[in-house]
């Protein structure tokens, strides 16, 4: 199998597979608001497209943007398992050097998921903030 046809396999199966969590989450987050926030801007004169974008969206944003980024941590974790139909990812090169008798390359890795992953975690947690706009 050429690489680039393991590529885009990884990919596929990727994009399938994280969509249906993403569009959980978001048919989640819709279902969350109450029916009377609707009712309020049916009241007000709005169109549906006025009540999902300017009353709506804004809520379910809000009560997506944790579960969204568990999501997004997640993924980039598991980009480790394109490895399975042989794609070579960062852990699979890394280990073709430890095979070498260096272990400074892993050791690299580990560093690079542990600081991009906590990046990420400081990133959505700083956006989660931004959005806590009942704060007490």
């Amino acid at each position: 199998m050429p690489m680039n046809s393991r590529f885009t396999a990884a990919v596929i199966a990727f994009v399938i597979n994280y969509a249906a969590y993403f569009s959980e989450i978001y048919r989640g987050g819709i279902e969350s608001v109450s029916k009377g926030q609707y009712e309020a801007g049916q009241v007000l004169g709005m169109t549906k497209t006025q009540i999902f974008f300017k009353i709506i969206l804004l809520q379910v944003i809000k009560r997506i943007i944790p579960p969204l980024s568990n999501e997004v941590i997640t993924l980039t974790k598991d980009t480790s398992l394109a490895r399975i139909i042989g794609l070579a990812e960062i852990i699979m090169c890394a280990e073709r050097f430890t095979k070498q008798g260096l272990i400074w390359p892993l050791f690299s890795t580990a560093v690079f998921f542990l600081v991009f992953n906590g990046i990420l975690t400081i990133l959505f947690g700083w956006i989660e903030k931004k959005m806590d706009y009942f704060r007490v």
